[in-house]
């Protein structure tokens, strides 16, 4: 099991993006890729952004932006990190560290579990437009899309 990091308000967060997700016009994402009230993030602390990319392509995401956690804790979230941790019996993604993750489960430690991702983290609350929005805003895009045709 990995370690659990301390989140900071300094800490990079990356977040993958799906492929509708990206306004070309303003080149940022849409206040969509931050609706989630667990939204997954990669915390840059623990994975290089070309890891989390590879990650997220797996996944058929196809851009990778970054907020900080201070913005987070700024519109009352909170942000955990909670390794991707997968029951080998089962397949089902486990949280060992959250109990407030809807992966979360008390008897988690006591199954056979295989860390498939160090590095995840959720950030958790309630995200009305408003706080969507300020997060798509202020995201760096860190890789950017592929061009629309």
């Amino acid at each position: 099991m990995s370690q659990i990091h301390q989140v900071q308000p300094s800490d990079k967060l990356f977040r993958w993006l799906h492929p509708g997700q990206f306004d070309w016009n303003e080149r940022r994402p849409t206040s969509a890729a931050f609706r989630d009230p667990y939204m997954s993030v990669d915390h840059a602390r623990l994975a290089t952004l070309e890891e989390s990319y590879k990650r997220g392509t797996e996944a058929d995401k196809d851009a990778v932006a970054a907020i900080l956690a201070e913005q987070a804790f700024e519109k009352a979230q909170k942000v955990h990190h909670c390794p991707t941790q997968i029951c080998e019996a089962s397949g089902d993604a486990v949280c060992v560290s959250d109990p407030g993750c809807r992966a979360y489960q008390a008897n988690g430690l006591s199954r056979t579990l295989k860390c498939v991702n160090p590095a995840h983290g959720c950030v958790v609350g309630d995200k009305p437009k408003s706080v969507a929005r300020f997060f798509a805003k202020n995201a760096t895009v860190e890789i950017y899309p592929p061009e629309p045709a």
